[in-house]
C-alpha cells in the first residue's frame, strides 16, 4: 500500500494498520523524526534496531528476534536501518512469521521503481511503504511553523533565518529548534536573541577548518582545531557544510570537463554564484582534488556520519576532528 509521507506526519497512528512498513528516501530529517515518534509512542514495547549489515552477516537474526518471546515486554518494534534488496528473502520469511505485537519499520535510501523490496511493500494490503523527498522552503516553512506553533514573536522573518542558516537540510533545523526552545523557556521569541544562539556566527571559523583542510595545510588546520570549540550536536551541521563544498566543486569540475584552464570561466557564471571572497580559496582547491577523489571524500563523510547514527555513545566532535585530520593528509598529497 503506498501513503503519502505528509498524511504519515499528520497522523503516525495510519502506521498501527500495516503489519510493516518501508520508508525509503533521501529527505533523512523526516526519517530520522517518524524514528522519534514512533519510539515516543511505543515507550512499552521493546525496541530492536538491526542494520543491514548485521542481517548479511547472520541471516536468521532477523527472523530469530521475531519468533522468541520477549522477557519483559510484550510487544516489539523492530527498526531495519540501510535496508535494500540484498534482504528481501530475510524480510519476507520474517513478515511470514510476524504477529500483530510485532511492528517492523524499515530505512532505506533512494529505491528504484524496479526495486523488489519497494514493490513487496506496495502491493501488499498488509504493508505499507512512502518515500520521503527532499525538502522545499513551503514544506521547511510549514514544519518550522508547526514545531513553534506555541511561541509569541515567531514572524515569517525568523522563520526564514532559520531555513536559510541550514542549506535546506531538516536534521539542522531540528538541532536548531532544540535551542530555540530550551532557550525561549517563556514561549516568546525574537529576532535578536535567535541570530545569537543560532549557527550564523559559529560557523564563520568551522569555514575556516574546512578550506584549511582542503587546501592541505595542516599547521593552520591543527590550530585552528585548537582554537575552535567544535559542538557535539552541531556535528550533522559540519557535515553538511563539508558536503555542500564538495558538490560546488565536483559541479565545477564537471561543467569545466576537467579541464582546468576552464574553471575560472566556470566559477565566473557558476549558479548559483560563489561569494566572491570564497573564490581564490575554491581556485586553490581545484587544484588539490580531481572527480574521482572528491567522490571518494564525499564516501568517507557519508562513513562518518553513519558512525554517528550507529555509535551514539561516540562524542561526535571528536569523528569530525578525526575526519577533518584525514581530509588534511589526503589533501597535502593530492596533485590534481
Amino acid at each position: 500500500m503506498i501513503l503519502k509521507s505528509y498524511i504519515v506526519e499528520q497522523n503516525i497512528d495510519v502506521l498501527k494498520s500495516y503489519q510493516a512498513t518501508l520508508i525509503y528516501g533521501k529527505n533523512h530529517g523526516i526519517k530520522d523524526d517518524i524514528k522519534q515518534v514512533l519510539a515516543d509512542k511505543n515507550k512499552n514495547s521493546e525496541i530492536i534496531i538491526f542494520f543491514e549489515e548485521e542481517i548479511l552477516k547472520n541471516k536468521n537474526i532477523l527472523y530469530q528476534n521475531i519468533i522468541n518471546e520477549s522477557l519483559f515486554n510484550e510487544k516489539k518494534l523492530i527498526f531495519v536501518h540501510n535496508a535494500s534488496d540484498k534482504i528481501l528473502d530475510q524480510i519476507s520469511e520474517s513478515l511470514e512469521v510476524a504477529n500483530d505485537n510485532i511492528k517492523i519499520y524499515i530505512f532505506s535510501e533512494n529505491l528504484e521503481k524496479k526495486s523488489k523490496l519497494r514493490n513487496l511493500f506496495e502491493k501488499e494490503k498488509n504493508l505499507a511503504t512512502f518515500a520521503c523527498y527532499e525538502d522545499n522552503e513551503r514544506t521547511l516553512i510549514t514544519y518550522v511553523n508547526k514545531e513553534l506553533k506555541e511561541f509569541k514573536g515567531l514572524s515569517g522573518e525568523i522563520v526564514s533565518l532559520i531555513i536559510s542558516n541550514s542549506s535546506m537540510d531538516r536534521r539542522i533545523i531540528k538541532s536548531e529548534l532544540i535551542k530555540i526552545k530550551s532557550f525561549f523557556l517563556k514561549k516568546k521569541i525574537n529576532k535578536e536573541e535567535v541570530l545569537e544562539i543560532l549557527n550564523i556566527k559559529n560557523f564563520t571559523s568551522f569555514d575556516e577548518i574546512r578550506d584549511a583542510a582542503l587546501n592541505g595545510e595542516k599547521k593552520k588546520t591543527n590550530q585552528l582545531l585548537s582554537e575552535v570549540n567544535l559542538q557535539n550536536e552541531d556535528a550533522y551541521l559540519y557535515l553538511n557544510n563539508l558536503n555542500k563544498r564538495i558538490m560546488n566543486l565536483q559541479q565545477i569540475i564537471k561543467i569545466s570537463d576537467d579541464d582546468g584552464n576552464k574553471y575560472e570561466h566556470t566559477l565566473e557564471n557558476l549558479k548559483p554564484q560563489i561569494f566572491w571572497k570564497d573564490k581564490p580559496l575554491v581556485m586553490q582547491q581545484l587544484k588539490k582534488w580531481n572527480s574521482r577523489k572528491l567522490t571518494e571524500l564525499a564516501q568517507k563523510i557519508a562513513e562518518a556520519e553513519l558512525v554517528m547514527k550507529k555509535n551514539s555513545y561516540l562524542q561526535n566532535e571528536i569523528v569530525i576532528k578525526n575526519l577533518i585530520i584525514s581530509l588534511t593528509n589526503k589533501a597535502s598529497s593530492n596533485y590534481s
